[in-house]
């Protein structure tokens, strides 16, 4: 033991403790210690001092070890009991009250030996209750925010509203997600955003959280229409709020964005590393990005794309994070890629809004099987009306 232990000896024997504190010493055990040989002394000791460990005799004067052990048991300390003699009655009584160990007076070798294990054993006892907690108030603040977090996100109820065939399959790798979704309604537009955030859980929702809040600020307080100009005005602050040039942070987003315009028959789309998909009459149309990531330390200079695409009813739009095509297999390890899901998307094409997200969701649970999910996933289908 390097550390000092503050030991706390019970022992109506002057005689016995003078022979146990020399035997200690001699042993090389670090330690200071108290000696009380009554009830009265030993709760006083208890309530003035912290200590480490209590060793007791087991026979006292109208005083017991045990009653020394049920008084200090609340406090947690490693407690010894030092006996002349013992049955296995009083050893199975040992054991029931939880008492650390007991040491036969005439083996006290034993007690250095002891010593070292009922407090290391009391250490690690106590560490794991205080991880316990910590890891309880963390849970606690994870779930609450996850509360938060949902309640940020718009209500399905309105892009149903708008497009009754549409659906959002969504499911965070964590209790958190650096996936998000938005969409905002518009006198003739419906704006849509799917975005995926540098990682996931609390760094992901955080980006999350930012990335929302600039999208609702650039489209209804700064009314911003365009896309392309939404997705410039999301990377200048996703920028300025991280700082970057002045820090080697590289954190952001990628994400697709797009207007429907209703009136016109128009869909205007810009993508940062996120690609828009168009199922029409079973064959699928991709539109790409451009390559480079929100808040990117590279693309100072960057501005977004903006596509304008003629749309038909019937047409189903679909915007996606990476989490779907990036899974791996339970068996094979492959992914499924990009091609993989316009595959599905293609092949799922005839059935309603309700049965695809289900057929999506199947496949993709399906396919993961056993394997730990590797990102937050994120998919979502508006059919034009």
């Amino acid at each position: 033991m390097n550390n000092s232990l503050k030991i706390l000896i019970v022992e109506d024997s002057e005689t016995d403790a003078d022979l146990l504190i020399r035997f200690l010493k001699k042993e090389n055990i670090n330690f200071s210690h108290s000696r009380v040989w009554n009830k009265d002394a030993f709760i006083n000791a208890l309530n003035e001092n912290n200590y480490d460990l209590i060793i007791a005799d087991h026979t006292l004067p109208q005083f017991s070890g045990m009653e020394a052990f049920h008084i200090a048991k609340n406090k947690n300390i490693p407690f010894i009991l030092i006996t002349g003699s013992v049955s296995e009655k009083i050893l199975t009584e040992y054991a029931k009250e939880g008492v650390d160990d007991y040491i036969l007076k005439e083996n006290l070798l034993r007690l250095p030996s002891a010593i070292v294990n009922v407090v290391s054993k009391k250490k690690i006892e106590q560490l794991h209750e205080k991880l316990e907690i910590a890891h309880t108030h963390i849970n606690d603040s994870i779930n609450y925010s996850k509360i938060i977090q949902e309640a940020m996100l718009p209500d399905e109820a309105i892009l149903h509203a708008n497009f009754p065939e549409s659906f959002i399959f969504f499911k965070p790798k964590d209790i958190l997600s650096g996936d998000f979704y938005w969409f905002k309604k518009g006198e003739h537009t419906f704006s849509i955003a799917v975005a995926d955030c540098t990682g996931h859980g609390v760094p992901g929702a955080l980006l999350s959280m930012m990335g929302f809040n600039i999208l609702y600020e650039a489209v209804s307080t700064k009314k911003i229409s365009l896309p392309s100009e939404v997705l410039d005005r999301l990377n200048k602050q996703v920028r300025r709020i991280l700082k970057h040039g002045t820090t080697t942070i590289n954190d952001g987003m990628d994400i697709v964005f797009c207007t429907i315009d209703m009136k016109r028959k128009i869909i205007m789309y810009a993508g940062a590393n996120r690609p828009l998909y168009i199922e029409r009459e079973k064959k699928m149309i991709e539109f790409k990005p451009d390559k480079i990531s929100i808040g990117g330390i590279d693309n100072t200079e960057m501005k977004f794309t903006n596509h304008t695409i003629p749309i038909k009813n019937g047409d189903r739009i679909f915007l996606f994070s990476d989490g779907y095509t990036d899974q791996f297999h339970f068996e094979t390890g492959k992914k499924i890629m990009r091609k993989g899901l316009k595959e599905l998307l293609t092949i799922s094409a005839n059935l309603s809004f309700n049965e695809q997200r289900k057929f999506m969701k199947y496949f993709f649970e399906n396919w993961k099987g056993n394997k730990e999910q590797v990102d937050d996933v994120l998919l979502m289908m508006v059919q034009i009306p």
